[in-house]
């Protein structure tokens, strides 16, 4: 695991913090009350089998999702759901979302944009600020992504890698608390995922806290400060890297990992 540019505290401060979360779907059960702490400027990734509720659970961080019950807490701002809990304003929820910056597995980018466009979208539109302003940003967040020279290019002209940087230097533009990643390399070719890897691994350097879903097993051992195996809706298992993904003590962990366990060692040579 890289060492990470840390703020210097006395007492780990828990940004993001998960409290028995619940979320169906009609009659189907997706997070079965889920908890979970981020430490400020620490990188959890979370795995799993497809289906056990780990896009869900991102969604309801987001809020893109409504949970039934459970309690969200990102930074100064918190969230209650189910009975005894009254509704959200949409001013309550702008602002808890804003605290989020939520890269998706299908970028998600406006088609008739320009990458600058799409990247200076939200500073201009959500938050009000001058286009001047919102421009240098953007010119600046995609050059850190590697993509100075593509400002002017629209998405159908950009490869997925290319695409899923600009997403995430849109993400950036709104300067949040945190960022969550969904699967941001399965829908890219193989060539293309490790671009916007050294992206997120470049984030996770600088301090940026972060939840990362991905099926990338051999870079959450190298990037991630703790890994969540979540099945069935159930955070199974959780801790460090090399604990979880080595050493796994779930029968249900040890299951979906033994696929991935030559990859683990693999990688973990060549750091």
């Amino acid at each position: 695991m890289r060492a990470r540019i840390r703020e210097t505290v006395d007492v780990p401060q828990t940004m993001i913090e998960i409290a028995d979360l619940w979320k169906s779907f009609g009659a189907l059960p997706v997070l079965r009350g889920v908890s979970l702490h981020v430490e400020r400027g620490s990188v959890v990734a979370i795995i799993g089998p497809s289906g056990s509720g780990k896009s869900t659970l991102l969604r309801c961080v987001n809020l893109l999702e409504d949970p039934d019950r459970g309690h969200i807490r990102v930074g100064d701002r918190e969230m209650r759901f189910g009975p005894g809990h009254r509704n959200h304003s949409d001013r309550e929820l702008s602002a808890f979302r804003a605290a989020t910056g939520m890269v998706f597995q299908h970028f998600n980018l406006f088609p008739h944009m320009t990458a600058i466009g799409n990247v200076m979208t939200g500073p201009s539109i959500v938050k009000g600020m001058p286009r001047h302003e919102a421009t240098e940003i953007a010119r600046a967040l995609l050059a850190e992504v590697g993509l100075a020279d593509k400002a002017d290019s629209y998405p159908s002209q950009l490869s997925g890698g290319q695409r899923q940087r600009v997403a995430i230097a849109r993400a950036l533009a709104m300067n949040p608390a945190v960022i969550l990643c969904d699967e941001v390399t399965s829908a890219l070719d193989p060539e293309l995922v490790g671009e916007v890897l050294a992206v997120i691994e470049r984030l996770a350097d600088q301090g940026m806290t972060m939840i990362i879903v991905t099926h990338e097993v051999a870079f959450a051992h190298e990037v991630a400060d703790l890994v969540a195996f979540i099945s069935g809706g159930v955070i199974v298992e959780k801790g460090p890297p090399g604990q979880v993904l080595e050493h796994p003590e779930n029968p249900r962990t040890r299951a979906f990992l033994a696929r991935f366990h030559r990859f683990i060692r693999s990688y973990s040579a060549a750091g």
